[in-house]
């Protein structure tokens, strides 16, 4: 046999022994002769070592010619195979390869399609990290066997099973990002089963949107409550809609464990505890604003039935009702558990005398007072003694594996309660109790008609956009209101904007419709009124919701789609690398627009594309998906990040001027001034006053008994603008009739009110939109009127607009973020250093009860918030958990039209400096040339003898 020096040169090259060279001879020359009936070629190969052991088929083969002329494409010839998934899903190919459930899932349809009382739609609430996802979890370990989770080891080892996060970076972030709805049988403590359509929403408060999406789906909502932090400012906005969307409301005290384990408190103490949560939920109810127009108000209390307590980590929950079934008792004194009842020990009697204290209430005493006494057992028995054995048998009637008390003291800690508390027949009795079914909900309404009193067969609501595993396609979530619909129907698709353009509408054919399973989809024929499914096929003209009927019927308006984009102020500007690639990039775009129901992508002028999104956290995630979810690892570009910007006036305009068109035919003049009024602009900005939706003598009657408006000019609104009514304008007719004839000045009121909402939709200083600004018609002369064109007017209308703002000291304005962290004591400088160093402050520092943390309140500028989470973790070192929510707007300190201000460079901006410096930025950034100048709207004269005499710099 050769040695390797002889096979091999000193170069490493391949050069064979002597009988490797006589075998070359009987290879093929690389030529290839074809012949008629070629199927395949046959490689030769030598009985030597060769490189190339295979033989080429010819039908899998393909000869591609270009040309001389022809332009070579840059796509590869060959395509990579791309099989990505960004979400976990279980195939629907089979019945077999779904989940197993511990029921029967045909009779889950059965119940759902016969018995619709049973039907229980419910969202689930909660700030992050209170335990909400992990809750659901253990009712879907209830329902489903083990095999759903990888291994048992994560559970043993407390790591949540997060069922219903899919999503890729949910799993990798242990954050909710999607709302995932979640179809259920659960039984009560009467035996009943109830189908529960649960859908579990995000804590993190920049994915708010997805919980809107949650509450327009459902009837019910189930509040989740961290029992050591209490009602947080994230409770407070989740009570808030839950208000405004007029829904019932349970509330589940969860992470019951941390108040023995962590916290350590006396039993007293957790009693007062739990007692304080309830009732400063109750009081923030019942102080709310909207709480008259709160039809579903009712106490919240464990005596009626509406409280749950629960360890999303031991996989418990109970209600009094369910504790007092694990008494031998003839009696049902569940109803006493809670408040101002006490037991007398001696006479074994309850009575409503404390004797000073001396007495323990009834929740401590058979509640309170067991729990603890199984906890202190559990940690403190050793596996050889057989105490904790004999209590768990002589009291509950339960045992466990002999194994299992050889356990780490957590992992049996959690095997004992599971075996105490073995089901969540109590949790399922309140929400069939506390939440109404599908047909006596009447939580939607069209117009003010009930959706089940509206005249159609069919009526269903998309609420929001699934996309596939692959990001290729899109799936519908709807709620059916009315009638039903089935495989292979044909259904009519309203857009977002059918109440303003009847033409935003499509008849699809629904291709598929799925009962939601968190991970998996169940096929079905057909969907009944109530149910909560995913209908595929019917995406084509959804942005962000929809309504349906059957294709023979048609609305005259649909389901107002919530306002997702309200918060949106969180802005980057994005390209891709290679600029051919930029179609890859909009179709990403217009995936991302379905995908995430708060991001708004514009263009501007300069070509460049524009992302808004509520939160840095949202960015995030938007960009992750653009990247890597709806394209194929996309290069692109990311600018630094930005804040949208609005304008406004602050004081009244110092004079008035009027805008001709060059024939001098028609005549406009246009003042601004400041809205002052705060809950008129609320008003407004919320739907709470449109003109769309209601006639001038009740917009009148609004004014001027809650807005203390004179009777003149609250008859002389025309219109509030935008057309979005995101920053709330008013135009006025303030003209007088002896001047400007009423029924001359109405043949051009389309126009003009086009030209004001063009203008308060794109602002004089750099294109952002005029808020709280009230513009008024001073005079409109016309000479010629045969002559002037609504395409006169409107620009016309604009520029008088801009003029009357441009002399009514103009200012920019900035969206500033509420900042709420639950944090230690020595957390609290930290955060006020931060802040300070960030333009922001602290507003308020109030201690959490019973517990050694503390909860802050502060104000901080978007613009300035970025990095700010990283920034507190690693200067806290994980001690200070962070939430920034959009509160308000605010005046960029400066004038922006300050053409002396310091704008030193590669230097921090002065402060007075700001305004001018982000308007600058902004302009140039947009691809905006000059100076926003009263000058450009002007007649040159008149502007110069404005400057002589001061009015203009």
């Amino acid at each position: 046999m050769d040695s390797d020096d002889d096979l091999y040169d000193e170069f490493g090259n391949y050069i064979g022994g002597s009988d490797a060279e006589n075998s070359n001879d009987d290879l093929p020359s690389l030529a290839i002769e074809h012949s008629d009936n070629e199927e395949e070629v046959p490689v030769q190969q030598s009985t030597s070592t060769s490189l190339i052991k295979s033989t080429i088929q010819s039908t899998a083969a393909e000869t591609i010619y270009i040309g001389q002329d022809q332009e070579i494409s840059n796509d590869p010839v060959i395509q990579p195979v791309i099989d990505k998934k960004m979400k976990v899903e279980y195939t629907t190919a089979t019945p077999s390869s779904l989940p197993e459930l511990t029921y029967s899932r045909e009779y889950l349809i059965s119940t759902m399609n016969s018995v619709p009382d049973r039907i229980r739609n419910v969202a689930v609430l909660g700030n992050l990290g209170s335990g909400k996802t992990t809750f659901i979890d253990s009712l879907v370990l209830v329902t489903h066997a083990l095999s759903i989770s990888t291994n048992d080891a994560p559970l043993k080892g407390f790591k949540p099973l997060r069922f219903l996060d899919t999503h890729k970076l949910e799993i990798e972030r242990e954050a909710s990002i999607k709302s995932c709805c979640v179809s259920l049988l659960l039984e009560d403590m009467r035996g009943r089963s109830h189908v529960m359509n649960v859908v579990d929403t995000p804590g993190h408060v920049d994915f708010n949107d997805e919980v809107l999406a949650g509450l327009n789906t459902v009837d019910g909502a189930v509040l989740v409550i961290d029992v050591v932090l209490g009602l947080t400012t994230r409770d407070k906005l989740l009570v808030d809609e839950i208000i405004r969307n007029d829904l019932p409301v349970v509330v589940v005290l969860n992470k019951l464990d941390k108040l023995i384990l962590d916290l350590r408190l006396p039993v007293k103490d957790a009693y007062l505890k739990l007692q304080y949560i309830v009732d400063e939920i109750n009081d923030y109810i019942e102080s709310h604003p909207l709480v008259a127009s709160y039809t579903n108000r009712k106490d919240l209390s464990p005596e009626l039935n509406n409280v749950v307590f629960a360890s999303s980590v031991f996989e418990i929950s109970f209600t009094l009702q369910s504790f007092a079934q694990l008494y031998d008792s003839e009696v049902d004194f569940s109803g006493k558990l809670w408040g101002e009842y006490y037991y007398d020990a001696e006479s074994h009697k309850f009575t409503m005398d404390s004797r000073d204290g001396k007495l323990p209430r009834l929740f401590i005493a058979f509640v309170l007072e067991p729990v603890y006494k199984i906890v202190t057992y559990t940690i403190t028995a050793e596996p050889s003694d057989k105490k904790l054995a004999k209590l768990l048998w002589d009291n509950f009637g339960v045992s466990l594996h002999k194994a299992e008390y050889k356990e780490d003291p957590q992992v049996l800690l959690k095997s004992v309660f599971k075996a105490i508390f073995d089901n969540h027949a109590g949790f399922v009795l309140a929400v069939a109790l506390s939440l109404p079914s599908p047909q006596h909900a009447n939580t939607r309404w069209l117009r003010g008609i009930s959706a089940k009193d509206i005249p159609v067969e069919v009526l269903g609501e998309v609420t929001k956009l699934i996309e596939s595993p692959d990001g290729k396609k899109f799936n519908a979530l709807v709620r059916i209101h009315k009638g039903s619909v089935k495989v292979g129907d044909r259904v009519k698709v309203y857009g977002d904007n059918f109440n303003e353009d009847k033409e935003d509408y499509k008849v699809d054919t629904i291709k598929g419709i799925y009962l939601p399973g968190g991970r998996y989809n169940v096929p079905l024929e057909e969907a009944n009124p109530g149910a909560i499914v995913i209908i595929e096929g019917i995406d084509s003209v959804i942005k962000k919701g929809a309504t349906i009927t059957s294709s023979s019927e048609t609305l005259d308006y649909t389901f107002d789609t919530p306002k997702y984009s309200t918060n949106s102020v969180f802005k980057v500007a994005i390209e891709p690398e290679n600029p051919s690639e930029l179609p890859i990039l909009l179709e990403g775009l217009r995936k991302i627009n379905k995908s995430y129901l708060s991001s708004v992508i514009n263009v501007e002028e300069s070509g460049e594309h524009v992302i808004l999104s509520p939160g840095e956290f949202y960015m995030d995630c938007i960009l992750h998906d653009l990247r890597f979810f709806f394209t194929n690892d996309l290069e692109i570009k990311v600018s630094d990040v930005m804040a949208k910007f609005s304008e406004t006036c602050t004081v009244a305009s110092f004079t008035k001027i009027s805008i001709a068109n060059p024939s001098n035919d028609f005549r406009i003049a246009i003042t601004a001034e400041p809205l002052d009024d705060f809950n008129l602009s609320q008003s407004i900005e919320s739907g709470h006053l449109n003109l769309d939706q209601m006639s001038p003598r009740e917009l009148s009657k609004i004014l001027r008994l809650e807005f203390n408006w004179d009777s003149l000019a609250s008859r002389s609104v025309w219109a509030f603008g935008p057309s979005d009514l995101s920053t709330p304008d008013i135009l006025l007719d303030d003209t007088f009739e002896s001047e400007t004839p009423k029924v001359e000045l109405n043949n051009y009121k389309s126009s003009i009110i086009q030209g004001f909402k063009w203008s308060v939709n794109q602002g004089p200083l750099c294109d952002e939109p005029i808020r709280n600004t009230k513009f008024k018609i001073l005079d409109v002369i016309t000479n010629n009127t045969s002559s002037v064109t609504s395409s006169q007017i409107i620009p016309m209308s604009r520029r008088a607009c801009y003029t009357g703002f441009l002399t009514a000291q103009p200012r920019l304005m900035e969206p500033i973020y509420q900042l709420a962290s639950t944090c230690t004591h020595k957390a609290i400088n930290v955060i006020r250093k931060l802040l300070q160093q960030r333009r922001g402050f602290v507003d308020s520092v109030d201690p959490v009860p019973g517990t050694p943390y503390f909860e802050v309140l502060g104000y901080v500028p978007v613009i300035e918030s970025v990095g700010l989470t990283t920034d507190l973790k690693s200067h806290t070192l994980g001690q200070a958990v962070l939430s920034l929510v959009f509160s308000n707007w605010d005046v960029v300190p400066g004038d922006p039209l300050d053409v002396n201000a310091e704008l030193p460079s590669l230097k921090p901006v002065p402060e007075l400096s700001l305004a001018r410096d982000f308007m600058l930025k902004t302009r140039r950034r947009k691809g905006l040339t000059g100076e926003p100048t009263l000058q450009k709207y002007i007649d040159s004269d008149l502007y110069l003898k404005l400057k002589e005499k001061g009015f203009v710099l």
